[in-house]
């Protein structure tokens, strides 16, 4: 996602961008997403908020127990949010990328190796071809082959915790998202269907996940919280939840040369404040403004890490602390989640809504446009 407004970014600002991509066909992938206001600031200003007028406006969820007592309900001051299949987001991107002359899309290529000078070898059903470029960007993930390929000083940081998303059809939206003695569980309405999501810290959960098995997946989700068992009575196999374990990414530093890492390659964390995918279209726009601000290439890439290592940083700490509020299992740290809760709702609202978004929307906005 990142990748793609970077692409689109560069491209209308007048540079040459090619696109290397590992999958051939890329369309369709995911489940759900939450496009916040500064995600959606950057779309915005690329024009594509028409072709994303399927997405349903939202308010942050309220926050409840496995018996349905609200433990937070966001402050009115709390950005709302837009909720849409990511495959739908996906298309978008990429129909704006093929429309876009000074892009070059190569799918179905892999990245074999690149130097700090720019100097690229990608493979294809062809065989190996060099490549050259003046900046390479590594928006390819929590596995990044670009931070490989760099010196980053890079650490993965495995968490333990398994999420599950899946999409499901229409009607089953609980419209909350439930904080139980196995992790946490959303469903809301996207564009034609219902995006599921959910934890899975207990042991039932997760030997369940381990074993593949649905009816125990269920079975143990509706013991702890009844709506979820009908929601996920809605998935016909198990092939159709997409299962990752939550991993967080730290760099000691995010460019090396001519390489500069953008999104989860630069900063994976929790998904828990939904700033994964938003993070990284606000490092696309940043990066940008950076570039045409900088009389150098080292300088701009350098300011570009100032100016977000500590937004994201603080965003990221937040939600790793929150997943672990959200995710425990202990009976102790269940029973004080309410107290903690209510002290997070007498923050200021609004100087938390800004942390989150790490930019002002308008900013982004006008990045896109100038």
């Amino acid at each position: 996602m990142g990748g793609c407004a970077a692409a689109l970014l560069l491209a209308r600002a007048g540079a040459r961008v090619t696109i290397v991509e590992r999958v051939a066909r890329p369309e369709g992938v995911g489940a759900g997403i939450a496009l916040a206001a500064n995600g959606l600031a950057v779309l915005e200003s690329l024009g594509l908020t028409p072709a994303l007028a399927s997405a349903r406006p939202a308010l942050a969820p309220r926050i409840t127990d496995a018996r349905e007592r609200t433990l937070l309900t966001p402050p009115d001051t709390t950005p709302r949010i837009a909720l849409l299949r990511r495959a739908t987001l996906l298309g978008v991107l990429l129909d704006a990328l093929a429309a876009e002359g000074r892009i070059t899309r190569r799918f179905g290529t892999t990245l074999v190796r690149v130097t700090p000078d720019g100097d690229v070898i990608v493979r294809d059903a062809d065989g190996d071809h060099a490549m050259h470029a003046d900046l390479v960007i590594g928006a390819d993930g929590v596995h990044s082959r670009v931070r490989e390929c760099g010196a980053f000083g890079a650490k993965v940081h495995g968490t333990g915790i398994r999420y599950l998303r899946a999409l499901v059809a229409e009607g089953f939206a609980t419209g909350v998202e439930a904080w139980t003695s196995v992790g946490l569980f959303g469903a809301f309405a996207v564009d034609g269907g219902t995006y599921v999501y959910a934890s899975c810290c207990s042991r039932p959960c997760r030997d369940a996940l381990q074993r593949r098995d649905l009816e125990a997946l269920r079975a143990a989700w509706g013991k702890a919280y009844p709506p979820a068992a009908r929601v996920l009575g809605a998935v016909d196999r198990f092939s159709d939840l997409i299962v990752n374990e939550v991993q967080r990414v730290e760099c000691q530093r995010w460019s090396d040369g001519a390489l500069v890492l953008l999104g989860d390659a630069a900063h994976a964390m929790a998904p828990n404040l939904g700033q994964g995918a938003n993070s990284a279209f606000v490092d696309a726009a940043v990066l940008l403004d950076e570039l045409r601000r900088a009389p150098a290439l080292g300088q701009a890439l350098a300011a570009y890490e100032r100016r977000r290592r500590p937004a994201v940083t603080r965003v990221a700490t937040a939600a790793g602390r929150l997943g672990r509020l959200a995710d425990a299992t202990h009976p102790v740290v269940r029973a004080i989640r309410p107290q903690v809760l209510r002290l997070a709702g007498r923050f200021d609202g609004a100087r938390s809504a800004a942390m989150v978004l790490q930019e002002a929307p308008a900013t982004l906005v006008a990045i896109g446009r100038a």
